[in-house]
């Protein structure tokens, strides 16, 4: 009826005695309603009970469990702390099978539906959700504050419950800071504006996080490709949407590596499809969503590569090198992951460190 982890859950924490069943839009502490959907049940939990459970191991608790007739759903509410912030969002596990999420954030200034919608959907790539709906809700008599209202439906059901709650905390920093045309981390709107050919909007930008820019590479060169793959693999391994883009020179300002000018690069040589073979051929496994982009500028071409926020429970991406030649020659691997302005190699350790704890604590630590 359910698998052994949640079963173990259910053994270890007295589950069926401790969370609250109630029919919803009868004075329940999440003020969920009774809809069109017809009768609608409901548990109130926590999310750190079931952070390490995938939608695959409550969807069969909620098969087992619970008898779902037509036009009826069962709504999982779970709560947690976000620092001092109370968070909580509703996963609703419908008869066909499907589950929705739904969420409200407060705070915010709507300027660019279109930006915030796209900010939304790369960061839950990671939770393996999809948008259905985003709206901004304004201040009115009944609600003193602005609020985003979210509505998204799982499409990976192998992924951890606890990467909603990551995805919401980053949802947060997005959504509830957003200002003007520009989001406050530029990642949506300096991929547009490169695709678009404004590269005015790219200049002044600083290398960070989600943001590396090369003036070259030597594709075909032992050097170059390495360059390219370490970049990317370092993107994968990181905790958000990303981008690299070569044929763009930065310059040293105020200790940072800032965009100077564009620097166009051979569209003969600088391929999407040479791009994605050389990624494909030394990084695995295969990672979720890139995008490849040559831009025409002057008589070449600026390459904007996209690497999504990963799933966390596909990492380790790992970049497989040759060295020596002939009989001498051996396989050799690397891990790399984006810190800050830097990618940097992981150490045997690190790399234990990821697998044995997660990067939940890694991300924590940061």
């Amino acid at each position: 009826m359910t698998d052994d982890a949640l079963r173990r859950l259910i053994n270890f924490s007295n589950l069926r005695a401790r969370v609250k069943l109630y029919n919803l839009g009868e004075g329940n502490p999440g003020s969920w309603d009774s809809n069109d959907f017809g009768l609608v049940r409901g548990v109130d939990v926590r999310l750190e009970d079931f952070a390490n459970l995938s939608f695959v191991d409550l969807h069969s608790f909620v098969q087992g469990e619970f008898a779902l007739p037509e036009r009826e759903c069962v709504v999982f509410g779970f709560h947690f702390y976000n620092g001092k912030i109370y968070e909580n969002f509703g996963a609703l596990f419908y008869r066909s099978g499907d589950i929705t999420l739904n969420f409200n954030l407060s705070g915010g200034n709507f300027r660019s539906l279109e930006y915030a919608r796209s900010h939304v959907e790369q960061v839950f790539i990671s939770a393996g959700a999809t948008v259905e709906s985003l709206e901004h809700m304004e201040a009115d008599e009944e609600v003193d504050e602005d609020y985003w209202s979210v509505t998204l439906a799982v499409s990976d059901f192998s992924v951890l419950v606890g990467a909603v709650g990551e995805a919401m905390k980053a949802t947060r920093s997005a959504l509830c800071t957003f200002r003007g045309e520009l989001g406050p981390d530029r990642f949506v709107e300096t991929r547009q504006s490169i695709l678009n050919g404004e590269f005015s909007n790219l200049l002044g930008a600083k290398e960070c996080d989600w943001l590396e820019c090369k003036s070259t590479l030597s594709l075909g060169s032992r050097e170059g490709n390495e360059m390219l793959v370490k970049s990317v693999c370092g993107f994968a391994n990181g905790f958000r949407s990303s981008l690299l883009v070569v044929g763009v020179r930065t310059r040293p300002l105020n200790g940072s590596d800032t965009v100077a000018e564009v620097t166009p690069v051979s569209s003969r040589v600088h391929t999407v499809d040479r791009y994605q073979k050389i990624i494909d051929d030394y990084v695995s496994p295969a990672i979720r969503g890139m995008k490849i982009d040559a831009v025409p500028v002057d008589d070449g071409v600026v390459v904007v590569v996209m690497i999504p926020a990963q799933p966390e429970h596909e990492k380790l991406f790992v970049v497989t090198t040759s060295n020596g030649a002939g009989s001498t020659k051996t396989k050799v691997q690397s891990v790399y992951q984006r810190r800050g302005d830097r990618t940097v190699q992981l150490s045997t350790a690190d790399m234990h460190a990821l697998l044995s704890a997660g990067y939940q604590k890694l991300r924590s630590e940061q």
